[in-house]
This record gives C-alpha cells, structure tokens and sequence, in this order.
C-alpha cells in the first residue's frame, strides 16, 4: 500500500488567533499486490490548537465532525475527528486521481507548529480494507503490516500577526 497526504493553505497565511482555510490532499488511493483501492474513508484529528473544525462540502460524501471526549483545563476537547465517507463505492475517489478535504479553522492565539494525523481506509471489491496512517508526528517510522502502512502526519506552521 501507498499514499501520502499533505496539508495545503491555497493562498490562506495561517496567522496565530485567526480564521483561515486549510486542504488535506489526498495524493492517490491505495496499491496493493497490483490491486488499486479507491479511497472510501478520509479521517482528521484536528486538534484543539486549530479550534473546531468546519468541514467542506463534499458531493457524495457523508460528514461527521466528533469531539474527544478527553477535555483540557478549559473544558475544551483535545481534539476532534472529522470524517469523510462515500456514500457508495462510486463516489469513492479512484487511485490515479487526487482530492482535497477542505477545513475552516480558528487558530491558536500561539504560534507554533500543528500536525493533523490522517487515516485513509481504502476498499475493493471483495477484498479486506487497506488503512493508510499519516500519524506519525515525532520523526519516527514504525513497520507496516499486511493491511496498515504508516507515515509522517502532515503539519502546519502558524505565525504571528505582523503588529500595525
């Protein structure tokens, strides 16, 4: 199996303590013993540093947005886990082709760095799913198995608001 996500901000600057837009683009779907798995499930965890997230639209595409139930010292969920499922098969998104899952965020009034550990769950027809782990936020690497790959979660970098 293979795949990558990266994190796109499309001409956004991502200021600490502002509102701004943020994609997720999927690469590819999944190749696996010479078998291509359309992409059926896109999974963030964004955390709290990014604030709660609103998620775009998605033609054919069911969305949920899941808040932790583990709290910081604000009552405020550590994180919450946006999904995206295709409603059918042929909406999912075909290995060969792109896609980019758009979030509306509110930043942290810190700047610093913020990772968005991806799951990618890819299916064909008849076969067992393939679950693609960008969730890597340390530098590590951990082995793959038979049906999981992993790899480094993609991040983003917020700056200061420039002082009038």
């Amino acid at each position: 199996a293979s795949a990558h996500v990266s994190a796109q901000s499309k001409g956004y600057t991502l200021v600490a303590g502002q509102s701004s837009r943020l994609w997720l683009s999927l690469g590819h779907g999944c190749t696996h013993n010479n078998l291509n798995y359309p992409t059926s499930i896109f999974q963030v965890v964004v955390p709290a540093a990014a604030g709660k997230p609103t998620p775009e639209f998605h033609y054919g595409f069911k969305t949920s947005v899941v808040a932790s139930t583990e709290v910081n010292s604000k009552n405020v969920p550590v994180n919450y886990t946006v999904t995206w499922t295709a409603k059918t098969i042929g909406h999912a998104i075909d290995d060969g082709t792109f896609y980019d899952f758009g979030l509306k965020l509110k930043w942290d009034a810190t700047p610093q760095t913020i990772a968005f550990p991806v799951t990618q769950i890819c299916y064909a027809q008849g076969k067992k799913p393939l679950y693609l782990q960008w969730i890597i936020t340390d530098g590590t690497s951990k082995s793959p198995t038979d049906d999981t790959e992993y790899g480094p979660a993609p991040t983003v970098t917020t700056i200061a608001a420039v002082a009038k």
